[in-house]
This record gives structure tokens, C-alpha cells and sequence, in this order.
């Protein structure tokens, strides 16, 4: 696929097909996650991979309380923006869009504690980052979809240890990789033209 077709194409999926995905094509979208910018030069990244439907719902309960707390009540009979459109969608999605998904990845990077007091002081959690985003070009070049779930709160911790992750590592997002099912919804975007954004030699 042509990569300005792939940036284009690029989409967070919630909703699945039961079509299996070929695990060489989950392995060539880790091949890219690793080919990303690498603070440290390691590229010590780790990934768990949950394939059944018993390993994704044992480390994604949270997701599931959070799902089914949801009101959707609140965004009917009123008028949305994009956002508020997208949230309403998304949200009480957040724990099927990763269970029903044929893999979920989650990728692991080392840290013990992210420390903000300086940009720099974020570069493992910057470079995960860039992991994740070439995984996610990567499963759409390969005909995939993917969904995306930051973890909120003391999700990340509980995710982890029922995952087994030793101290030390961190995550900054689940993927699921598959194929998104035929009809579901494509909401709006707001507009990609850069040209209101830019600021030619300083703001």
C-alpha cells in the first residue's frame, strides 16, 4: 500500500469481523513496532501478545467496569460535536473493541516510574509511543484495523499484574489487531489541512 493511502486509511476500529488474522502478519506489525526510534539504541521493548478469548478478558476487567458504567443516556436527544460524537461511540466500547478483536498487544517498555519534570525525562515513554504508532501504520498497510485503549488510572497496574509483567515495565497503550467489521460506523473528522497550524519562525 501506497503510505500516503496508509496515513489516509489510518483509524482507530471498535468493532470486529470473526475473520482470523494470519499470527505472520501480527509479526510483521511488531517487526515495525521494533524498527522505531529507540532513546536508549536497545530496542528492549517486549510484547505480550493475548490471542484467546479467556486471556483478554482476565486482563481487561477494568475496561469492562468502566464500559458498562457508561450512561449513553446523557448524548441522546442532544446536539454533539465531532468529539463529544466520538466519545459517546467510543466508550462503552472500550472493553469489547479488545475482546472481540482476534489479538491484543500489549507493548512493554522499561521504567520503573515516569518522571515529568523534564521532556527529556519521558523519552522511554516518548519512544513507546513510536512503537505503537508503527504498529498501528503497519496494521493498516497490511489490510488490518486496529483498536487502541491508553490505560486509565490504576488500569495500568492491574492489567499488568494480572499479566505477569515484572517491576520495571510499563505500558502505554493495549492494541488490538483484526479485521473491522463491514458496515460499522466511520464517524467525521475535523480537518488534517495543516496550513491554520503552522507558525514560520516562532508563534
Amino acid at each position: 500500500m501506497e503510505f500516503n493511502e496508509v496515513i489516509d486509511k489510518r483509524r482507530t476500529s471498535r468493532e470486529w469481523s470473526d475473520r482470523e488474522v494470519d499470527f505472520e502478519a501480527v509479526k510483521r506489525i511488531l517487526t515495525a513496532g521494533m524498527k522505531a526510534p529507540s532513546w536508549d539504541h536497545y530496542r528492549s521493548w517486549q510484547f505480550i501478545v493475548l490471542h484467546t478469548q479467556e486471556e483478554k478478558a482476565n486482563a481487561f476487567g477494568y475496561a469492562k467496569a468502566l464500559a458498562e458504567k457508561f450512561d449513553t443516556g446523557r448524548y441522546e436527544n442532544r446536539r454533539l460535536n465531532l468529539a463529544q460524537k466520538m466519545y459517546a461511540y467510543a466508550m462503552p466500547k472500550q472493553y469489547t473493541m479488545l475482546v472481540d478483536c482476534p489479538y491484543v498487544v500489549v507493548p512493554l517498555f522499561k521504567c520503573r516510574k515516569l518522571n515529568a519534570e523534564w521532556v527529556s525525562k519521558l523519552n522511554p515513554l516518548t519512544t513507546a509511543w513510536c512503537v505503537a504508532e508503527n504498529m498501528m501504520l503497519a496494521a493498516v498497510n497490511e489490510g488490518l484495523g486496529y483498536s487502541l485503549r491508553i490505560p486509565l488510572n490504576r488500569e495500568h497496574d492491574i492489567v499488568l499484574e494480572r499479566l505477569g509483567v515484572p517491576q520495571g515495565w510499563m505500558t502505554p497503550c493495549f492494541i488490538g489487531i483484526g479485521y473491522p467489521r463491514e458496515g460499522a460506523p466511520v464517524l467525521e473528522q475535523y480537518s488534517s489541512d495543516p496550513s491554520g497550524h503552522i507558525h514560520m519562525g516562532g508563534w
